[in-house]
């Protein structure tokens, strides 16, 4: 058996979790970082608006991605490294959700994943205060240089990986889950229906009837 997958991570314009506007993919052949890829990304219109609470976070606003294309033109490069493959993210749930809800507001199918989470994986292998991506690769001696960057994360995520296989003495991505315990799953594919929108988003925290900005994007 051999330690082959790719690596995942989505950076969002705001609290819709269709609303992806940077992505990074790390593909491991054989254990070894075979190769990297990022794009910037308008998000699709109808999840467009920049959210001032995520750009605090990535850095990311509007002006960034005025110039890079939109999901639906990135997506065929993004489903190409990802079809046929174990897909591997830090908190798999979002970002195959930022897929599955992306590929719902440009209008193209959502394929299914055979997928692991790294966050799951981390909270049976190390005893940590928290197990965001930061604190578990500085606990397993992976280097973050750039947290919150899309290909940066997907790169620690797949370190942190390699990292608990050779940990484990794993020869395989399947087992080292299974010696911890966990399986490999199947994400929703095209037949789910979109979240849309995830965690606790500013209209959330508007009562009912208020009037949202003319600037804003409704989800």
């Amino acid at each position: 058996m051999t330690v082959d997958f790719v690596a995942l991570d989505w950076e969002t314009a705001n609290g819709a979790r269709g609303s992806a506007c940077a992505v990074g993919v790390v593909e491991v052949r054989g254990g070894v970082v075979a190769d990297t890829w990022s794009s910037l990304m308008q998000p699709p219109e109808r999840f467009s608006s920049f959210d001032a609470g995520n750009t605090a976070v990535h850095g990311l606003c509007a002006a960034d991605v005025a110039d890079s294309p939109r999901v639906d033109e990135v997506w065929p490069e993004v489903e190409s490294r990802l079809r046929s493959r174990t897909v591997i993210a830090h908190n798999a749930r979002f970002d195959l959700g930022v897929i599955q809800d992306a590929t719902w507001g440009c209008g193209v199918a959502c394929p299914r994943l055979r997928y692991g989470c790294t966050l799951l994986l981390a909270r049976r292998h190390y005893e940590l205060p928290s197990h965001t991506l930061d604190v578990v690769a500085e606990a397993a001696g992976v280097a973050l240089d750039r947290h919150h960057d899309a290909l940066s994360d997907a790169l620690a995520a797949a370190e942190v990986l390699l990292r608990i296989i050779d940990d484990v003495g794993a020869a395989s991505v399947d087992e080292a889950f299974e010696i911890h315990g966990l399986s490999l799953g199947w994400s929703s594919g095209a037949d789910a229906e979109p979240c849309r929108v995830v965690g606790r988003s500013r209209w959330e925290r508007i009562e009912p009837g208020a009037v949202r900005p003319p600037d804003e994007t409704l989800f």
